[in-house]
């Protein structure tokens, strides 16, 4: 019995985990160079924090309903589709001039990441779960964050031995065409994914917020939130901080990019170990000193390089450990949408960071508005950390006095 079914699911493992490497590297080599590009088509600071703001309105408008989607149309559909969407966004970007052109390549990039994020992880817990495999979830999932930001690292390899080739806009069409390749891989070889007919998508979604709420995740979604503002930091500023403070050519961010990837690979990779603890303390810990290793930027340009490698690598243990935690925890019949519902709240909170730290960079200076927002956010996350640690000790204490 156990045969047929390892049979069906190691080649959607496979999959999943090559497709994760395909898309890491289309959006490392985007991910590289397009702040930069920004700035150099004429935006200011200000107007780049709006514009990448503007992903909040995708967020809300088709990331949180995207799962119920997925469970009513079916998971293939949306990791195809929202490839295609998303390749199509980069190609505009890549012939963008002026804001208005920059704003429809982010609508289009956004919306096409939005229905592509979680589609594929929900697709296969779900298949491993209906066979009864759910013990090869975490290694999966695990897998699968490694090798996305491995492949990260391979693109900024990519970026770096051939930026020097090509303009930046270049890159970024080439990695437009690369996802909309994989749409069309994902389109023609994979099986069909099940659907559930008869789930209405309101019903789907009011039990995803209920879940969401309740007290099973309301510490999950907290963390997620602060993950994605420290994500949000590290994408918008690590390329002006490189050319500005550290003083790296602009033509070797592909070499920054690799060291950061590598970085949060083996983030990513040393959860094997943390797993022994409980996901609120390695994130409450790992989070802490994310924050703290930013505000080393103060110290100027080896403080810098020595804040974002530290930073990655334990952003590459939180997200891994989110992305565990949330798979473990979520019911099948709600997966995709919870996860969807949380991706909508975490996308919200990046483009509102990216907004606010617009702004911040461009009162105070880049290394001031790092290390004012990272030690605000010390302070969020110890009080996070404090209040979950007394609610279990309560928790605790209840229970032997019931016992």
């Amino acid at each position: 019995m156990s045969e047929p079914a390892h049979a069906v699911t190691r080649p959607l493992i496979v999959k999943v985990w090559v497709l994760t490497g395909v898309v890491a590297i289309a959006d490392f080599i985007f991910g590289a160079t397009f702040v930069t590009l920004m700035g150099q088509r004429g935006l200011g600071a200000a107007m780049i924090g709006g514009l990448l703001s503007l992903t909040a309105v995708t967020a809300l408008l088709v990331e949180t309903p995207s799962g119920a989607w997925g469970d009513r149309f079916g998971h293939k559909r949306l990791v195809s589709g929202g490839l295609i969407i998303w390749g199509a966004g980069l190609l505009v970007f890549s012939v963008a001039s002026n804001p208005v052109v920059f704003a429809a390549a982010i609508v289009l990039w956004s919306a096409g990441l939005a229905l592509y994020s979680g589609a594929s992880t929900a697709l296969l817990v779900n298949t491993l779960n209906s066979v009864g495999l759910s013990h090869h979830g975490e290694r999966a999932i695990r897998g699968s964050e490694t090798i996305r930001w491995a492949s990260a690292a391979c693109g900024a390899i990519l970026v770096a031995l051939a930026g020097w080739a090509m303009a930046d806009g270049v890159s970024i069409a080439l990695a437009g065409v690369l996802l909309v390749a994989a749409s069309i891989w994902v389109t023609f070889t994979w099986p069909d994914s099940p659907r559930r007919a008869g789930a209405r998508i309101g019903r789907s979604m009011l039990r995803g917020v209920r879940y969401i709420a309740s007290s099973k995740a309301r510490l999950l979604l907290a963390f997620s939130v602060l993950a994605a503002v420290d994500l949000a930091i590290i994408i918008l500023t690590w390329q002006p901080m490189t050319v500005e403070v550290v003083g790296i050519d602009e033509g070797l961010l592909g070499v920054v990019l690799l060291t950061l990837s590598v970085a949060t690979a083996a983030g990513a990779w040393v959860t094997r170990w943390t797993k022994r603890f409980s996901s609120s303390a390695v994130l409450g810990a790992t989070l802490a000193l994310t924050n703290l290793a930013l505000i080393v930027a103060l110290l100027g340009a080896i403080g810098a390089i020595v804040a974002y490698v530290l930073a990655e690598f334990l952003i590459g243990v939180a997200l891994t450990t989110l992305a565990v935690w949330a798979q473990a925890t979520f019911p099948d019949a709600i997966r995709a949408t919870a996860t969807a519902l949380v991706g909508s709240a975490t996308g919200v909170t990046i483009a509102v960071t990216n907004g606010v730290m617009g702004q911040l960079w461009q009162e105070l200076g880049l290394t001031s508005a790092v290390a004012a927002t990272a030690g605000v956010l010390v302070v969020i996350v110890a009080a996070l950390g404090l209040a979950a640690t007394v609610k279990t000790a309560t928790s605790t204490s209840m229970n032997q006095g019931a016992t």
